[in-house]
């Protein structure tokens, strides 16, 4: 997904939060940590993910093109909630898209900040994106079934020469959450 994308219906009708600064502490998330919904491996993993515990079910499949999202792509969604938690602790208004430089994402999470780095986060996205999670989750006595990928959607703002001005992702597990979704 190089390049400015056209704008949706919906798109053009929504502001997308704008990261402001990216010093957000990413939030401690060791739930996210104890379960098996990213892969653990350096190696790209195209084997499901089957985890269950009394009723519950997830299943976490991957697309043999890109592999399956990994812990270290999990950072990118950590970073995004903390982005989203600091801003609405400060009272600003939030977006189902999230836009920011990526600079200030890959600083944040610890990374260099070279050519490399710059692909590296955009095959994140692309895993992020592709990984499927299905699962069932109980809400009162009704059970429901749930699919969805770790991201909705990215884009990636350059200019003519290749250079990054910004990215943006849109709905994520984090934000759907907070709004009621899941």
């Amino acid at each position: 997904m190089v390049g400015r994308l056209v704008a949706s219906s919906e798109r053009s009708r929504l502001d997308p939060f704008v990261v402001a600064t990216g010093d957000a502490a990413p939030r401690d998330q060791r739930d996210l940590m104890e379960r098996p919904f990213f892969s653990l491996a350096k190696a790209k993993r195209v084997a499901p993910i089957l985890y269950e515990a009394g009723a519950v079910r997830v299943e976490v499949f991957a697309v043999a093109e890109h592999g399956m999202a990994t812990i270290w792509d999990a950072d990118l969604l950590i970073w995004a909630a903390s982005q989203i938690v600091a801003a609405e602790t400060a009272g600003l208004k939030t977006s189902r898209f999230l836009r920011f430089v990526p600079y200030q994402l890959l600083t944040a999470v610890g990374r260099q900040t070279g050519a490399r780095d710059y692909k590296l986060l955009k095959n994140a996205l692309v895993r992020l994106q592709s990984t499927v999670v299905r699962t069932t989750i109980r809400q009162g006595e009704h059970w429901r079934r749930r699919q969805f990928s770790w991201i909705n959607e990215w884009e990636e703002m350059t200019r003519r020469d290749g250079r990054a001005e910004g990215m943006e992702i849109g709905e994520y597990p984090e934000f759907r959450a907070r709004r009621g979704g899941f």
